[in-house]
C-alpha cells in the first residue's frame, strides 16, 4: 500500500468524529494565526512612539493591519475612547493585544483538548479492531507469528500510528498557518525582501522528499526490532521457571543484549536522518535570513522602511523559523507512522477464518465420519511430509474412541480438525451426515468441549472461569458442575470461594485443581462432542485419581474423543485407535488390540515395563 494511500486510509478513521477534527484544525489555526497578529502589532507599538505619527493614530495602523475584526473593534473604540490619536492609543494597543492574547488561550486549550480526545478515541478503535481480527485469526496466523510481535503491534504499533494521524495534521495547520502568515505579513511590509523568501522552499521540499525515504525505511525496521524485543521479553518471563532451573540467565541476558542492541542502532540512524533533515533545512533558512537582513538594513537606512515596520519584519522573520523547522521535522512522527500503520492494517485485513458455511446447528448427536482425510501444514511446500494420509473413520453417537501413537503421529492434528482449527486439505468430515464446512462455525464450536493438558484460566474469578463464554452465568449450574468436577471442595476452601481470583493463568492452584476446573468449565458448556487432549498427562497418581473420577462424569453420553499417551487411562474405550506416520495404523478395543500382539500391544508392553516415576 502506498504511502498517499495509507495515511488517507488512516485519516478515514476520524470520519465518525468529523465535527470534532474540524473544530480542533480550526482551533489550532487560529492559535497560530493570532500569534502572526501579535507580532504585527510590534510595528503599531514602535511607530507610536514617534512623534510625527500619522493623522489617523495607531488604531488606523491596527485597522489597516489586521483587517475587517479590528475595524469592529475601532468602532466601538471610537465610542468610549478620546478623540486624541495620541490618547486613544494608550488604550487600543494594549486592548487588542489583550484581545488576541485571549482568544489564543481559547484556541490554544481547544485545540489541544480536541487533538488529545480525538487520538485517543482513534487509537482505542484501532486497537478494538485488530483484537477483534486477532480472535478471528485461523490458527495457521499463530503458527507463524510470535505473542510478542502480535503484542507489540496492538500495544505499540497503534499509538504509532495515532501520531500520524490527528497529532501530524495538528501541527501541520499550526506551522502552516503560521509560516504563511509570516510570509503575508513580509509581504505586506516589503514584497521586494519577502521575494527571497519564496527562494527557499524548492530546496526545502528536495530535502524532505529525501530525508523522509530514509525515515520511512528506518521506522518499519524498528517495528519489526521492537516486535522482536516484545517476543525475547514474553519468552523470557513466560518461561521464567526454565530459564532458572537450566541456568539459562546469561543466554537470554545476551539476547536480550542483542535484541536492545539492534533497537538502538535503528533509533540512532533515525535520529542522525532526522537531525541531518532538520540541519540542512535550517542552515537554508539561516543563509537566507543573512541576505535578508543585509538587504532589510539597506532599505531601512534609504527610508523605504519605517523603525516599526523594520522591527515587524525582523522578528517575523525570526519567529518564521521556529513553524518551519518543525514542518520539518514533520517528516519524521509521520513516516513512523505510515509504517506502523502498514503494521496495523496489514493485521486488520489479515483474512479471518473461513466460514461461509449456512447450516445451523442446535444440538448434534455427535455421529462423527472421517472420509479420506489428508492434511498438510504447509501445503506450499511439496517436500514436507503430510500430517494426515487418507484417513477414515467412523465414530457413533455417545462412543469413546482413543488416538494413540507416537510424537507426530498425526493424533492431534485429527483432533484439530474436529472444531476446524484447521480445514482438511483433502477428503472430508461429517457430523451427524453433513460436512463440517456446511455449518455455521459458531454453531459447530458450539457443539465441543475441550479439555487439553495444558490448561487455559483467565485472571478472573472461579466462576467466571467455569462459566466461560456465557453472558449470563448460573451460579447454580456453575456450582453443579464444579461439584459433579471434584473441584466444589477446593473452590469453598479458597478466600473468597467462587469469587476467588485465580491468578494469571491459574497461577493459584495446583495442576489437579487446574485441571478439574477446565473439565468444570466443559460439564457447565454441556456440549455432545468432547475431545480430551492429554487431560491426565501431567499429573501425579493422587491428582490423576480425581480428575479421571471427573472426567468419567463428563464422558457419560458424550461423544468423546482422546488423545493420551497413558495407555492405562484408555482401557475402557470402546475403540482404541493406533496412530503412526499420519495414518492409521490399527483399530479395536483394548483387548483385541492386545491380542493382535501388533503396534498397540508393542505400546503397552513398553509403558507397563517402564518404571513408574517417583
Amino acid at each position: 500500500m502506498q504511502s498517499r494511500q495509507l495515511y488517507f486510509r488512516l485519516l478515514a478513521q476520524f470520519r465518525p468524529y468529523l465535527g470534532a477534527a474540524i473544530a480542533t484544525v480550526f482551533a489550532v489555526g487560529v492559535a497560530s494565526a493570532t500569534d502572526v497578529m501579535l507580532i504585527r502589532q510590534l510595528q503599531n507599538v514602535v511607530d507610536a512612539l514617534r512623534p510625527a505619527a500619522s493623522a489617523a493614530g495607531p488604531l488606523g495602523a491596527i485597522q489597516g493591519a489586521s483587517g475587517g475584526m479590528m475595524v469592529a473593534v475601532q468602532s466601538w473604540l471610537d465610542s468610549i475612547l478620546p478623540g486624541n490619536p495620541a490618547e486613544a492609543a494608550l488604550w487600543s494597543i494594549p486592548l487588542v493585544i489583550t484581545t488576541l492574547a485571549l482568544l489564543r488561550m481559547v484556541s490554544t486549550f481547544c485545540g489541544d483538548y480536541g487533538a488529545a480526545w480525538l487520538t485517543s478515541r482513534v487509537q482505542a478503535n484501532l486497537r478494538e479492531s485488530m483484537f477483534a481480527r486477532l480472535l478471528r485469526l485461523p490458527n495457521n496466523y499463530y503458527d507463524k507469528t510470535s505473542t510478542g510481535a502480535t503484542l507489540s503491534r496492538v500495544a505499540y504499533d497503534a499509538a504509532q500510528v495515532a501520531q500520524a494521524g490527528l497529532s501530524v495534521v495538528n501541527v501541520f495547520v499550526r506551522d502552516s498557518v503560521a509560516t504563511i502568515g509570516y510570509l503575508i505579513l513580509l509581504i505586506t511590509i516589503d514584497w521586494q525582501l519577502a521575494t527571497f523568501c519564496f527562494g527557499l522552499l524548492p530546496l526545502v521540499a528536495v530535502v524532505v522528499t529525501v530525508a523522509g525515504r530514509r525515515m520511512r525505511r528506518l521506522a518499519e525496521d524498528a517495528q519489526a526490532a521492537m516486535g522482536e524485543l516484545s517476543s525475547v521479553l514474553d519468552e523470557s518471563i513466560g518461561g521464567q521457571r526454565v530459564v532458572k532451573i537450566f541456568g539459562g540467565e546469561q543466554y537470554e541476558q545476551r539476547r536480550f543484549h542483542n535484541v536492545v542492541k539492534h533497537n538502538r542502532h535503528l533509533a540512532v540512524k533515525h535520529a542522525a536522518t532526522a537531525a541531518v533533515n532538520s540541519g540542512a533545512i535550517m542552515m537554508l533558512v539561516g543563509i537566507t535570513l543573512s541576505a535578508v537582513i543585509y538587504f532589510a538594513l539597506l532599505r531601512a537606512r534609504a527610508g523605504h522602511l519605517s523603525p516599526g515596520a523594520f522591527v515587524a519584519f525582523m522578528v517575523s522573520l525570526m519567529a518564521m523559523q521556529s513553524p518551519i523547522k518543525n514542518l520539518t521535522k514533520l517528516n519524521e512522527p509521520l513516516q513512523r507512522g505510515l509504517a506502523a500503520a502498514k503494521s496495523v492494517f496489514g493485521l486488520i485485513d489479515a483474512p479471518a477464518e473461513v466460514d461461509e458455511g449456512t447450516r445451523p446447528l442446535k444440538h448434534a448427536s455427535g455421529a462423527i465420519s472421517l472420509q479420506s482425510v489428508g492434511f498438510h501444514y504447509n501445503a506450499s511446500d511439496p517436500d514436507a511430509a503430510p500430517a494426515l494420509r487418507d484417513v477414515s473413520l467412523d465414530i457413533a453417537a455417545g462412543e469413546t474412541v482413543a488416538l494413540v501413537g507416537g510424537s507426530g503421529s498425526g493424533k492431534t492434528t485429527l483432533a484439530g480438525l474436529l472444531p476446524r482449527f484447521y480445514d482438511v486439505g483433502s477428503g472430508r468430515i461429517l457430523l451427524d451426515g453433513h460436512d463440517l464446512r456446511e455449518y455455521r462455525l459458531a454453531d459447530l464450536r458450539s457443539q465441543i468441549a475441550l479439555v487439553s493438558q495444558d490448561v487455559v484460566l483467565f485472571n478472573d474469578t472461579l466462576a467466571s472461569n467455569i462459566a466461560y463464554g456465557d453472558p449470563a452465568p448460573d451460579q447454580a449450574r456453575v456450582e453443579a458442575a464444579a461439584r459433579a468436577a471434584y473441584a466444589h471442595d477446593f473452590i469453598m476452601k479458597q478466600p473468597q470461594g467462587y469469587a476467588t481470583q485465580v491468578g494469571e493463568n491459574g497461577s493459584r492452584l495446583s495442576g489437579g485443581q487446574r485441571q478439574r476446573m477446565a473439565i468444570a468449565r466443559a460439564l457447565y458448556k454441556n456440549a455432545p462432542i468432547l475431545i480430551l487432549d492429554e487431560a491426565t498427562s501431567a499429573l501425579d497418581t493422587e491428582s490423576e485419581r480425581q480428575v479421571q473420577a471427573a472426567l468419567e462424569v463428563l464422558m457419560r453420553g458424550r461423544t468423546t474423543v482422546v488423545i493420551a499417551h497413558r495407555l492405562s487411562t484408555i482401557e475402557k474405550a470402546d475403540r482404541i485407535v493406533v496412530m503412526e506416520s499420519g495414518r492409521i495404523a490399527e483399530a479395536g478395543s483394548h483387548d483385541a488390540l492386545l491380542a493382535k500382539g501388533s503396534h498397540y500391544a508393542r505400546l503397552y508392553q513398553t509403558q507397563k515395563q517402564a518404571p513408574v516415576p517417583g
